[in-house]
């Protein structure tokens, strides 16, 4: 019998995606706009070649994340974890020889990306998601608190880059992926079947309607076949969440085909397209839009970056505890709506105080957006196949993530008011995003009731 006083260990495998993320964000995501500015100053690249770098970047995510997802549904997420983190510090330490825009391209796609693909935020999305259900909100939101924090201690590289050196710092970047990576992702399981529990820490026929059964079946995906974790009966799907209250229905696991069959998977898709723009803003262009646009210096510059990520932390955190209590689309379309006024709000930022005031309006509803897209994931399509899905997902959101960080850096290196104009380009698209969640509803459990689940393959024969 299992003993209920000890912490279950979802909550260190968990704990260990937050560290993972904090080092990725800090010294990866955020840490691009750290480099962005020095780079600038020592080869005079312009800011839409640098953001080229970027736009690739997240194509080359785009094309191997659906492999990315089948690898981890199948081999856990642990070892593409140690295969994503070899890879991410082996690329600081060759980006620390660049002296061309061609290598920096190599190293940035070659390793860098590559490694933070194969063992970034898709990874720890899956690991967390398969841990969870009726915690996976403030479980998500948790994990993602690391990825603030890394944000917040950008500003410490960017010190380290402004007394040492950028070169230098890619080293230092490099050697701590190397070593305070392995120890974390050493404690990452990829499901809790494996280690004889169930999601949430639940006993057998608790209250999630989650049987031991269903758990044993879990841990032999080779067949091709699934016994359903949650039991359907017609009184349970007879039930539907009023407005703003959780949906009560048991979670319905889906494959990728069956998942690309219905509305909601291309409707979250094309949602959370329209908002990779805002994510370009953080991590390529908000640094050098506040040193230029309002003229201050480059620790500045980067301490607004961190800023941001700090006042994200209580989106991400609040937001994600929120989720397990309340209709998961209609929060996450009310965040969509606040970062659109968010937007409009930056496009109008002269002074540094303004940015002070109008950045925790865009930041705070970006950290639950961020944080609860593995949930809404979840909630559509289930668990056990979340690699395989969100790796699909990957391929409608590249067109719009490859070529937003081009377009922004074009149109501010085109204009007087380039940055001001894409803000508002990019609000606009936001209340296509909010507009997209709302209107998406639930797969029927009778879709994949009537087409059991089969093994994904690229290829249908």
């Amino acid at each position: 019998m299992l003993n209920r006083t000890r912490i279950f260990y979802g909550w260190w495998v968990a704990s260990a995606c937050m560290g993972i993320s904090a080092l990725y964000e800090c010294l990866f995501f955020y840490g691009f706009s750290a480099f962005f500015i020095p780079w600038r100053e020592t080869f005079g690249w312009s800011r839409s070649l640098l953001g080229g770098v970027a736009g690739l970047a997240r194509l080359e995510g785009g094309v191997i994340g659906p492999i990315t997802g089948l690898l981890i549904d199948k081999y856990g997420p642990r070892r593409m974890m140690f295969l994503g983190l070899a890879l991410t510090g082996l690329g600081f330490l060759s980006l620390s020889r660049i002296n061309s825009l061609a290598m920096l391209y190599v190293v940035y796609l070659l390793l860098l990306a590559a490694g933070s693909s194969l063992g970034g935020y898709m990874a720890v999305q899956a690991a967390v998601a398969n841990w969870f259900v009726r915690y996976r909100g403030r479980a998500m939101g948790f994990v993602l608190v690391g990825s603030g924090i890394g944000g917040m201690m950008v500003i410490l590289l960017a010190q380290f880059i402004n007394t040492f050196g950028w070169r230098t710092g890619a080293v230092f970047a490099g050697i701590l992926m190397w070593t305070l990576g392995p120890p974390l992702i050493y404690l990452v399981r990829h499901r809790p079947e494996q280690m004889g529990l169930l999601p949430d820490g639940a006993p057998p026929r608790d209250k999630t309607g989650i049987s031991a059964a269903a758990g044993a079946a879990d841990t032999e995906p080779s067949d091709g076949t699934q016994i359903k974790e949650n039991v359907t009966s017609p009184h349970d799907q007879e039930k539907r969440p009023r407005l703003w209250t959780r949906d009560p229905r048991p979670e319905i696991d889906m494959t990728g085909w069956q998942a690309l069959r219905t509305p909601a998977f291309w409707l979250m898709a094309i949602a959370y397209s329209a908002w990779g723009p805002t994510v370009a803003v953080v991590s390529v262009h908000l640094t050098p839009f506040i040193q230029e646009e309002l003229d201050t210096d480059y620790v500045v510059a980067v301490s607004a970056l961190s800023f941001y990520a700090f006042v994200s932390l209580f989106g991400r955190g609040g937001f994600g505890f929120l989720a397990d209590y309340v209709n998961i689309r209609i929060l996450v379309a009310v965040l969509f709506l606040s970062q659109s006024i968010g937007m409009l709000l930056l496009s109008q930022v002269h002074f540094v105080t303004q940015a002070a005031i109008y950045i925790p309006i865009l930041a705070l509803p970006y950290g639950g957006a961020l944080s609860l897209r593995g949930v809404l994931q979840g909630y559509f399509f289930g668990r056990r196949y979340f690699g395989t899905v969100a790796g699909l997902m990957t391929i409608v959101n590249l067109p719009i993530n490859v070529t937003a960080p081009l377009w922004i850096g074009w149109l501010a290196d085109t204009f007087p008011d380039g940055y001001r104009l894409a803000f508002k380009i990019i609000a606009a698209l936001l209340v296509g995003s909010a507009i997209c969640v709302f209107v998406a509803r639930r797969p029927r459990p009778t879709l994949a009731s009537n087409h059991p689940p089969q093994p994904f393959k690229l290829f249908r024969q």
